[in-house]
């Protein structure tokens, strides 16, 4: 029994060595690195469920009845849930007042307002995703998420992808540009963001009101 026990006590030992192993210096970065894979993935998942909750939201409520300018936003997201599985709550990366979600690497949030373009009155929907100054690398990585793709073809019609800081913004994506990659979506985020205390990647849809 003693023999059998101390055994048992042996691999338990060794074991508890081999955690440590994996948690140090190489298993550390490892394990980072799947946390950081894990919440983008999580985080392209949310913003494509938005973007078809947007779509979703087009069909069903615009009309001659829908006041945008009159109306309290941060109540109209959640009346729409056009921030599917998340309780709206004040921003905390930007000055601006508009209702978001906390996102394991920034904050997401959505605009929604009327403005004439054109000669018509369009409404417009804007998807904020922000990324946290210690995230910036996380733009980039974005970008190339194949949103060309993912996103509804009729939106990309009167759609488009901006990087912006709170000193610069470039487009980076619409129907007339070409696909993102790897290469030249680092160099945007670079340029846009720089030093900037936040990084947001935008996407801007316009559509012609009902």
């Amino acid at each position: 029994m003693k023999i059998n026990e101390h055994g048992r006590s042996m691999t338990e030992m060794l074991g508890v060595l081999a955690i440590i192993g994996v948690l140090s210096a190489g298993g550390l970065a490892g394990y980072g690195k799947a946390i950081y894979t894990y919440n983008m993935q999580k985080t392209v998942s949310f913003v494509s469920d938005a973007i078809f909750s947007y779509e979703l939201f087009t069909k069903q409520h615009f009309g001659p009845d829908i006041d945008l300018k009159n109306s309290n936003m941060a109540q109209k997201i959640r009346d729409y849930g056009l921030l599917p599985e998340c309780n709206p709550e004040p921003a905390s990366l930007n000055t601006h007042t508009y209702q978001v979600c906390h996102a394991p690497l920034g904050e997401i949030s959505p605009r929604l307002f009327f403005k004439t373009i054109d000669g018509e009155m369009n409404y417009v929907y804007e998807l904020h995703v922000t990324f946290l100054k210690n995230h910036l690398h996380a733009c980039s990585d974005f970008l190339v998420r194949g949103w060309d793709k993912t996103v509804p073809a009729k939106l990309w019609k009167r759609g488009t992808i901006q990087v912006v800081s709170n000193s610069k913004d470039q487009l980076v994506y619409s129907l007339t540009t070409n696909k993102l990659d790897v290469s030249s979506a680092s160099n945007t985020c670079e340029s846009v963001c720089g030093e900037a205390p936040y990084c947001s990647v935008v996407f801007t849809f316009k559509g012609v009101r009902r």
